[in-house]
Parts: C-alpha cells; sequence; structure tokens
C-alpha cells in the first residue's frame, strides 16, 4: 500500500478530545503493575465475531446478507457456567480442516480455540529459517528485519487473493445459475452443488466468495445490521488504577473503526454463518490478528481503485502513537477478465513446487529469507500493496 499523510482532522472531528480510531481498552493495554499472564486466553476475556445469515423479512434491495455483531466471553470448556460464550460455537468440519496449521488454545473444535486470532502464518520451514539462529540478540535482530515485513507482504498477497476469490465468485455463480439461489436465500443449494468432483468443497468456497463480496461491498463502508450496543461488554472504560479482572478486545462503537468492523473481523477470520446442523462455518481464513484489529488498524473500501492507501493517524499527542486506516480497493470486475486466471490467483499455495505462483523461495531445497509473488501476476487484479 502506498504511504498516505498524516490524518488529524478525522481523529479530532466532533469532540474536545482525541478520538482514536481504534479505541484501546485500557483493561487489555500493556500495563507494567498490573501484568496478567496469558490473559488473551483466560475464559472470562471477552471477544468479537461477526455471525452472518440470510436475509428473512428484513431482506434490503441490493444488499443478499444480514450482519450481526456477537460480543461474548472466550471460554475454555472449564468454567462452572450456563452463560453462553465461545467456546459452546462448534466449528463445521470444514473449518476445522482448514484451520489445522493455525495456531489454537483447545480442542479446535470451537471458535474459543482460535481466539485471539493469529493472522496469517509463516509456514514451519520459512519460520524456522528465519528463526533458527543460536544468539538470541542476533535473533531479535534478524526477526526485526525480516519478520515484519515479510509478513506485511503475505498479508497484502492474501487480501488480494481474497479480492480474486469473491470475483471468482461471483463469476461462477452467474455462470451456474447460483446467484439467483444466493439472493433468494437457498443457501443449502449452494453448498451441496456439485460441478468440480477433485473439489469436495466446491459449494462451501462459491457461497463463501459471495459473502465475503457482500462485506467489501458494505462492510467496509457502513455498521452491522444489528451492532448489539446494549451489550455490557461496551460499557465506558475503565481508568488504569482500577483493577483489570477481564480483558476485552473489542472494536467499539465510538470507534473510527466501528464502520468497517464487518470487513475487519472477516480479515481476522473472525466472520461466521451456521450451517444447517448449527455449526459455525468460517468464512475466510485468518489475513489480519486480533490485535491488529483492535489495536492498530481502521480499514475501508474503496471501489474505484486497484491500489490501496495507508493513512497513518496520530491518535494521542501526550504520548506519540500512531494508528493506520486502511483504504483496500474493490473495484468492478473488468470486461476482460479471465475467470481461470482468477480462479488461479485466488487459490494459489505459498510453497513452491504446488503452486504456479509460490510466494517462499527456495536454493538447494532450503528457504531463501526473500519471497516471490506478493502481488498479483495480472494487471487488472487489485493490489494491497505496492
Amino acid at each position: 500500500m502506498s504511504q498516505g499523510s498524516t490524518d488529524l482532522t478525522d481523529a479530532m472531528k466532533g469532540s474536545n478530545t482525541v478520538k482514536l480510531p481504534i479505541d484501546i481498552d485500557p483493561q487489555t493495554a500493556p500495563n507494567p503493575e498490573q501484568s496478567i499472564e496469558g490473559q488473551w486466553y483466560k475464559a472470562n476475556t471477552v471477544y468479537q465475531i461477526l455471525e452472518v445469515r440470510k436475509p428473512g423479512e428484513e431482506k434490503r434491495e441490493g444488499k443478499n446478507i444480514v450482519t450481526t455483531i456477537v460480543a461474548k466471553e472466550r471460554g475454555d470448556g472449564s468454567e462452572n457456567t450456563q452463560s453462553e460464550n465461545f467456546n459452546k460455537y462448534s466449528l463445521d468440519q470444514q473449518t476445522i480442516d482448514k484451520l489445522q496449521d493455525y495456531p489454537k488454545k483447545g480442542d479446535g473444535k470451537s471458535i474459543s480455540s482460535y481466539l485471539p486470532s493469529s493472522g496469517v502464518i509463516f509456514s514451519k520451514g520459512f519460520f524456522d529459517a528465519l528463526s533458527s539462529l543460536q544468539t538470541k540478540k542476533v535473533e531479535q535482530n534478524e526477526i526485526t528485519n525480516f519478520y515484519h515485513p515479510i509478513r506485511t507482504l503475505l498479508y497484502s498477497r492474501k487480501i488480494s487473493q481474497l479480492i480474486s476469490k469473491t470475483w471468482w465468485s461471483y463469476l461462477e455463480a452467474k455462470e451456474n445459475k447460483l446467484w439467483d439461489k444466493f439472493i433468494a436465500g437457498e443457501w443449502e443449494d449452494i453448498i451441496n452443488y456439485k460441478k468440480d468432483i477433485n473439489n469436495p468443497n466446491y459449494g462451501f468456497d462459491i457461497l463463501d466468495g459471495l459473502i465475503a463480496r457482500e462485506i467489501f461491498m458494505y462492510g467496509g463502508a457502513e455498521p452491522p445490521d444489528y451492532p448489539d450496543p446494549g451489550n455490557s461488554f461496551y460499557s465506558p472504560l475503565k481508568d488504569y488504577s482500577e483493577k483489570r479482572d477481564q480483558a476485552r478486545f473489542l472494536i467499539l462503537p465510538s470507534s473510527r473503526s466501528w464502520q468497517g468492523i464487518s470487513l475487519s473481523l472477516l480479515l481476522a477470520g473472525q466472520a461466521y454463518y451456521q450451517t444447517v446442523d448449527k455449526k459455525y462455518h468460517q468464512i475466510s481464513q485468518p489475513i489480519f490478528s486480533t490485535g491488529e484489529i483492535t489495536m492498530l488498524h481502521s480499514l475501508e473500501v474503496d471501489w474505484g481503485k486497484f491500489q490501496g492507501d495507508i493513512k497513518e493517524l496520530i491518535i494521542n499527542h501526550e504520548k506519540p502513537w500512531v494508528g493506520y486506516h486502511i483504504v483496500i480497493p474493490y473495484p468492478p470486475i473488468p470486461s476482460g477478465a479471465d475467470i481461470e486466471a482468477i480462479k488461479t490467483w485466488a487459490g494459489a499455495e505459498e510453497e513452491p513446487g504446488k503452486s504456479k505462483f509460490p510466494f517462499y523461495r527456495k536454493a538447494n531445497d532450503k528457504y531463501l529469507i526473500d519471497v516471490d509473488y506478493f502481488k498479483p501476476p495480472y494487471p487488472y487484479i487489485p493490489l494491497s500493496c505496492t
């Protein structure tokens, strides 16, 4: 993404106090006097997910999904309570299979196991090559120089691939008359549609892409349909001096990023819909981490660009603290776009030898601290960074 200029106007508008683009809850911010080891994994730590469902009578013209923000405690199966928590939100098998390489805390069968979200992860071989040195200070230097910039390139690639998946899903749905079923809310018919015998998840891939497309078109510009603002987890933030016994990793209704919360949760892998057996299906695997969407980034979509932007926002004048407002491009599909080329880029794996467009590079069967194809090979597919 191209670097933008510092923007104070939006941060300060309408208030005598500088508003955070992502309001940091002091209960989750670092406090050297009250460090709670592993607090992000505690059963009472609060997270958000985006729950998507097909419209009923509340269907709006041109919008084919209904979005609800759900804020609950993480849960871990050990709590003696009848209250709802994300440990009780069971995942479907397709989601469990796709998340098998991602970090988890728990049995991996519920949403809570993947909270907080890790964002994109490196392959084990590449990560080992990056952090294999024995001297800790030298290892830290290696990670400082290469981990963050290469991870940034990886999540930029992933965003571009997700955009391509939404394009492919739409074109494929139009071609196979699944678009009418999507508009009619006949999601089970899409899931059960069999076309590609080599891909048993073909129907899920189509539906996931169509839902993600709706979020790109609407979720980056308006709040969710059911924001759940009355939840007690959104109560006013407490002062540092008060004891912190419950951490909250939330995007708050008062923050700038609330308008794009649906997109933020989608890109963090915290967006789901329920299947007919009441399991939760993840729409897209994590790209950003929970920490990034709640503490660092706010997101917006631009429908007229092929290239994204980052703006630095000063969010605290007393202690220099900079947040980043990210504008993600989502232009109309060009008329000359090749559906097979779009599909190839959308599904390209990172490992050399497994993909036409690998991300990692190897020499003599060893990983190089270098990358390839961090941007799409076709000029009409949007770049999430340059």
